[in-house]
């Protein structure tokens, strides 16, 4: 039997995540916060801080569940906290192969213009505020992120209408860029002290 595998899907809000890699295809048990609320209030509009709070805990009871059982399992997230990240030390820990996608756009001011129009088409909303902190919180997680998780793949989803772009991969820890990188993720490489491909 090989190895149970810990996937997660990362990015600010409306960089694409859910439509770029929906957790639902991986072909392991899933679980999505947003899907979630929605299930429980019938709509994507409206999801209250408690109903998110509570679908949030949820969301870590069941990650915890199937690490305990060494069930393989995928997840999506903005990465504003560092809790998938601890998830993904005890994975390692129990054996778990963690793999990482993050997906975001070189300007939050992108991000708040696609949630606009999600939230006028009917989909999650969020206030610019909440973007903007998101979007700093996730990419400021990215770093520790690429050091914990076995294997991490970036994508620059900048570009409408077109698939989002491979910007670097790491396997435990260290880094390859693809091509020339978007300064947003090139400020976070950096500073990390096995990067390749400069």
């Amino acid at each position: 039997m090989g190895r149970p595998v810990m996937i997660v899907v990362a990015g600010p809000p409306g960089s694409g995540k859910t439509t770029c890699f929906p957790v639902s295809a991986f072909g392991v048990d899933f679980f999505n916060i947003d899907d979630r609320c929605a299930q429980i209030l019938g709509s994507y509009r409206s999801i209250s801080r408690d109903v998110r709070r509570a679908v949030a805990a949820e969301c870590e009871q069941v990650v915890g569940n199937h690490i305990e059982n060494r069930r393989s399992f995928a997840v999506e997230t903005t990465l504003r906290t560092s809790t998938a990240i601890k998830q993904a030390q005890r994975a390692r820990q129990a054996g778990f192969s963690t793999h990482l996608r993050f997906i975001a756009t070189e300007s939050v001011e992108q991000n708040v213009f696609r949630i606009l129009g999600r939230a006028q088409a009917g989909g999650h909303a969020a206030s610019e505020r909440d973007i903007r902190a998101i979007y700093e919180a996730s990419l400021g997680n990215l770093r520790d992120a690429i050091e914990v998780f076995e294997r991490v793949r970036v994508y620059d989803s900048t570009a409408l209408w077109i698939s989002p772009r491979l910007v670097a991969t790491a396997y435990r820890g260290k880094v390859d860029q693809q091509g020339t990188v978007p300064k947003w993720i090139e400020r976070i490489l950096v500073a990390l002290p096995e990067l390749e491909g400069k």
